[in-house]
């Protein structure tokens, strides 16, 4: 679905990124895989995915919480001179489970500085390159507690909250160029960002859930795929949820 195209994917080391990286790859596409350190354990991944799938997959160390070191990695892509055909905010981090009125406020900057302005700050470097081309494709990986449903982690939804206005506004500009914006809100998924559940708030939320169970990345992924590929040409400005049915996360607070 993605022969021949060059994506920038964020986060590309675990989780969701990983398997976007992984599914991309498969389906023909060049990749940035941006990280902010890797190992050999990532590095023989990719070298295997490059042999597999026939195609390159290059590192580009880049801490999202710098603005100059995204502008940094972004220059080091562009010197490359290879279209950029699509964008993938994958990255992210969670912040602490606890009520608004016990965080610290380097977190929540914290927290926004990686989820929502490197996304930012990223497409508005894209997307010059992009305009150029007349086309692309950006996908924001935003998350159902956008829709603030729960009574934690104020931080984590507002960061997710600003990145699917951001979408449907960004669609807006920078459809007359040919490039499309969206988003896919996943609900919980099975990466280490679940690793802080205990196992009874895990049964009580899936019992919660339309489909009784957890998402995997891969299944983020495949809608991800979708709204890279030319099979949603006329899909722009929208957020997909990906979350099983039910976005009940009402979890216990940490004091």
């Amino acid at each position: 679905m993605l022969d021949g195209k060059n994506a920038i994917i964020t986060g590309a080391r675990s989780g969701i990124g990983l398997a976007i990286l992984q599914l991309f790859a498969k389906n023909g596409c060049n990749c940035w895989a941006v990280v902010h350190r890797d190992d050999e354990e990532f590095l023989n991944m990719i070298r295997q995915l490059e042999e597999v799938c026939q195609v390159w997959i290059k590192p580009v160390h880049i801490d999202l919480g710098s603005s100059d070191s995204i502008k940094e990695g972004m220059k080091d892509i562009l010197k490359e001179k290879h279209s950029i055909d699509i964008l993938v905010n994958a990255a992210g981090i969670v912040s602490p489970n606890r009520l608004f009125s016990m965080t610290k406020m380097e977190d929540v900057r914290r927290v926004m500085e990686v989820n929502f302005f490197s996304a930012i700050e990223l497409t508005q470097l894209a997307c010059r390159a992009m305009m150029r081309q007349r086309k692309g494709s950006i996908v924001n990986i935003a998350s159902i507690a956008a829709w603030g449903e729960d009574t934690s982690q104020m931080e984590y939804a507002a960061s997710k909250a600003a990145l699917v206005i951001a979408t449907k506004k960004l669609a807006r500009e920078l459809g007359s160029a040919g490039i499309r914006v969206n988003a896919v809100a996943p609900g919980l998924t099975q990466t280490k960002m679940l690793d802080v559940l205990e196992n009874d708030a895990e049964d009580q939320i899936k019992k919660g859930l339309g489909l009784h169970r957890f998402g995997t990345p891969n299944e983020i992924a495949e809608v991800c795929l979708f709204l890279a590929s030319d099979k949603s040409s006329y899909v722009t400005g929208e957020t997909i949820k990906v979350d099983g049915g039910g976005t009940d996360l009402r979890l216990s607070i940490s004091k």
